[in-house]
C-alpha cells in the first residue's frame, strides 16, 4: 500500500471509526493524566506557599527574639554601668531604673555589693546588717565620707519637745568621731544633742558639734566608745542640770511628766547586741517613748517600761532647773 494511502487510511480511521475507540481512550487517559498533573502542581504550589509562610514566621520569631536579647543585653549593660557609676558617687539615672523597682532587701543587697567592690570599711558595711534604714547613708559613703557635719538642725526643733535625731543622718553621720565616724560610734553625742537642743530649743546643738566637744575634752576611749561620765559632766557646757541613778518606774514616770528627758545606757536586748545610749522622752499607761539614735523603728514604738528595765545599766536625768 502506498504512503499516501497509508496516511489516508490513518486519517480516515481516526476520523471515521476504525480506530475511534482507541482514540477516545487515549484522549480520556491523556485528560486524566493532565488533571492529575495539574492537581499535583497545584498541591505542590500550596506546599511551597506553606513552607514559605512557615519560614517567614520562623524568621520573624528569630528576629524578635534576637531583638529582645539585644535590647535586654543593652539594658543590662546600661544598668550595670549605672550601678558602677553610683558606687563612684554618680547616681544620675540609677534610681530611675533600679531603686524604684527593687524591694528593700534587693536594694540593701545591691548597696552591699557596691560597698564591697569599692572597698568601704567593714564598720560601714556592717551598718546594713544592724539596720537596713542605713542603706542610703552607706550608698553615699563614697562621695560624702569625711564631710564635716551640718552646723544647724534647721527646722528640726519643736519647742517643748525632744527631737528625734539619728547618728547615721547624712547631715552629720560622716563626720569623724575618734578614729571612727558618728554614724558608727556616735550614739552618745547624738543623745546629748537631742536632750540639749530640745531643752534649750537651740538648733546649733547638732550631733557633730557635740561629738567635736566630746573629742576635744577626752570623753571618747580608744575603741571609739563614749565614756559614761560624759553624760553627767558635758551637760554643764550648756547649763543643763543633771543627776544620775537607777530610777524606779514611778520615778521615771514623774521625771518624764515634768519634761525631764532621761538618757540611758543599755546592754544587749531590744536596742543593741553590745552597748548603746537611748533617750526616754515620755511616759503613758506603763509605756515609755524612746528616741533611739540608731533606729527610726524603735523611736516610733512605745515600749513597756517593765520589759526593757532590765536592759538599762545607768540613767541620767536632765532639766533646766
Amino acid at each position: 500500500m502506498s504512503r499516501s494511502l497509508d496516511r489516508s487510511l490513518d486519517r480516515g480511521s481516526i476520523r471515521y471509526g476504525s480506530r475511534s475507540y482507541e482514540g477516545r481512550s487515549y484522549d480520556r487517559a491523556y485528560r486524566n493524566r493532565s488533571y492529575r498533573k495539574r492537581r499535583y502542581s497545584k498541591r505542590r504550589q500550596q506546599v511551597r506557599r506553606q513552607i514559605f509562610l512557615m519560614g517567614c514566621m520562623l524568621i520573624l520569631m528569630a528576629g524578635g527574639a534576637a531583638g529582645w536579647y539585644v535590647r535586654r543585653s543593652q539594658m543590662t549593660a546600661e544598668v550595670q554601668k549605672m550601678v558602677k557609676a553610683e558606687g563612684r558617687g554618680d547616681n544620675r539615672k540609677v534610681r530611675q531604673i533600679t531603686i524604684e523597682e527593687e524591694t528593700e532587701e534587693e536594694k540593701v543587697a545591691r548597696i552591699r555589693r557596691i560597698a564591697q567592690e569599692q572597698g568601704y570599711p567593714d564598720s560601714v558595711i556592717e551598718l546594713l546588717d544592724k539596720n537596713p534604714e542605713t542603706v542610703d547613708f552607706v550608698a553615699h559613703y563614697g562621695e560624702k565620707m569625711n564631710e564635716p557635719g551640718a552646723e544647724t538642725l534647721g527646722d528640726e526643733l519643736v519647742k517643748g519637745q525632744i527631737p528625734k535625731l539619728y547618728q547615721w543622718d547624712e547631715r552629720w553621720g560622716y563626720a569623724v568621731y575618734g578614729t571612727s565616724m558618728i554614724a558608727v560610734s556616735g550614739c552618745g553625742p547624738t543623745c546629748m544633742a537631742m536632750v540639749a537642743s530640745g531643752l534649750l530649743n537651740d538648733p546649733s546643738i547638732t550631733p557633730a558639734n557635740v561629738a567635736a566637744y566630746a573629742m576635744e575634752n577626752g570623753y571618747i576611749d580608744e575603741n571609739n566608745d563614749t565614756y559614761w561620765r560624759f553624760m553627767k559632766e558635758a551637760s554643764a557646757n550648756w547649763n543643763i542640770s543633771c543627776y544620775d541613778g537607777q530610777l524606779t518606774e514611778e520615778q521615771v514616770r514623774s521625771e518624764l511628766e515634768q519634761g525631764h528627758p532621761i538618757i540611758c545606757t543599755v546592754g544587749p536586748g531590744n536596742f543593741t547586741q553590745n552597748g548603746h545610749f537611748i533617750v526616754l522622752t515620755g511616759y503613758a499607761d506603763g509605756k515609755v517613748r524612746v528616741n533611739d539614735p540608731f533606729s527610726r523603728k524603735n523611736s516610733d514604738t512605745e515600749w513597756v517600761f517593765a520589759e526593757i528595765a532590765g536592759q538599762i545599766k545607768a540613767m541620767w536625768v536632765y532639766s533646766l532647773d
